[in-house]
Order: C-alpha cells, then structure tokens, then sequence
C-alpha cells in the first residue's frame, strides 16, 4: 500500500535523526582511548587468531602482542559503538564494561559524543540525506570523519606510519592524554556538524512526510533495529532477535 511504501522510506531518516539527537545529549566517555582497535587483535594464551586480524594484514604491529593483552587487561574496553563490538576477538568481548552482546537498539543508549567511530558515521548520515543536504555540510562530515579515522589509527597497535599517520602511543600515560586531548578537540568541532545535520534530518522529515505516516514508521520499527552483535558474530541482518 501507499502507506506501506511511504513507512518504509521514512524509517531511515527516523532511525538517524535518533541517533544524531542522542549522541548530542549524552555524556562523552573520554577514558575509551580507542581500544577498540586493541580489542580486535587482542590474543590471550590459548585464544585463536583474533578474526579480525586478517583486515590490517597489510599493517605491521607497532607493539608486541603481550603489550596488546596487557593494554586491554589493564582496565578492560570502554567500547560504547555497537558497530566496533563485532569485530573484537571473541576474548575481548567480556572485557567490554558496556558489554558483549548488544543489539542496534542499544546504540540510541550508547552512543556518545566522544566515539570517534560515531563522528566517522557522519559520513553515512550525510550520504542518507543526499541530495537534500547542502555540500558544505556533507564536507564538514567527510572532514570530520577523516580526522577521526587519522586519530583511530594513530592510536591503534598498528604502524601505519607509511602512510603519514602518526603515533599516539595509548599505552603510557603520556599517550592516552595526548589522545584525550586531540579527542575533546575533535568532538567539540564535530557537535557543531552534528547540530547541522540534525536540523537538516528535522527539515526534509517536515517537508517530504505526514504526521501519520511518521506515527505509523515509529510503531512498527526496522526488524534490523533488534539484531544482536557479538565479538566475531555475524552481520547485522543475519543475525536478528526474535521479538
């Protein structure tokens, strides 16, 4: 039906606007210092290969793997992005003070202003709104993702140093502040981004779709919103929750 076909565009630009608004209400976490990085290669005595390992094959590790271990068993993973879970080592997911099986619902609980893997999906938020979305702001996002990935990088095990990155090694005290800083830096410059998008999502849901059918898309939510995540699991939408 017209209303069927009409719900269906609208979820998406719901789901987004969602997430935009309660990352900006949220406390940031500013003592996560990017291990999630460190959880994907993270290898315990008798553990297998970590799954993940096989996507930065091409990247040489910059600190032994017992230096790995001791950086994720030092305080455990404050990992508050869904999407960064799945791709742990299985070893690393109860070392996970935010959990180790999450649903995508749970981003709307956890996202936070501080995850420099959030400001990175201000790519695919913007790219959602093209080409209701002016290119200046879908600039500020590529922009603002960019320095996050750089910051990501710099502060993971690998040796990405080939390619200009530099190092913020979190593993002294030294390290984590510098990473902390540049973090607070960086979400300070990407709140004014997310602001903007958000008042870009509010415009087209106000102009494009009814009361109704906005009403009817919120009832009866995405069956993706209810999949589960897990260290090494599966996609999202293979792996969805009977509700």
């Amino acid at each position: 039906t017209m209303m069927e076909q009409a719900k269906k565009a609208v979820v998406p630009y719901l789901w987004y606007r969602s997430v935009l608004q309660q990352t900006l209400i949220a406390e940031p976490i500013l003592h996560c210092f990017g291990l999630h990085e460190w959880a994907m290669q993270y290898q315990p005595e008798g553990a297998p290969e970590p799954p993940s390992a096989k996507y930065q094959t091409h990247l040489s590790l910059r600190v032994p793997r017992n230096t790995i271990n001791q950086v994720v068993e030092r305080k455990g993973v404050h990992c508050t992005h869904v999407d960064a879970l799945r791709y742990f080592a299985p070893a690393a997911g109860p070392l996970n003070h935010h959990g180790a099986n999450l649903q995508r619902t749970d981003q709307l609980r956890l996202e936070q202003p501080a995850c420099v893997h959030a400001h990175m999906d201000l790519i695919r938020i913007s790219l959602r709104l093209q080409p209701f979305l002016s290119a200046e702001l879908l600039c500020d996002a590529v922009e603002i993702a960019l320095r996050a990935r750089k910051l990501d990088v710099a502060a993971s095990p690998y040796d990405a140093t080939m390619y200009g990155v530099g190092i913020v090694p979190i593993e002294t005290p030294e390290g984590r502040a510098q990473y902390k800083a540049e973090q607070k830096a960086l979400m300070h410059d990407a709140e004014i981004v997310r602001r903007a998008m958000l008042q870009a999502y509010d415009t087209l849901l106000h102009v494009a779709f009814d009361a109704e059918t906005i009403g009817h898309a919120e009832n009866q939510p995405d069956p993706e919103r209810y999949a589960s995540a897990q260290p090494g699991g599966l996609p999202w939408r293979k792996n969805l929750v009977s509700r």
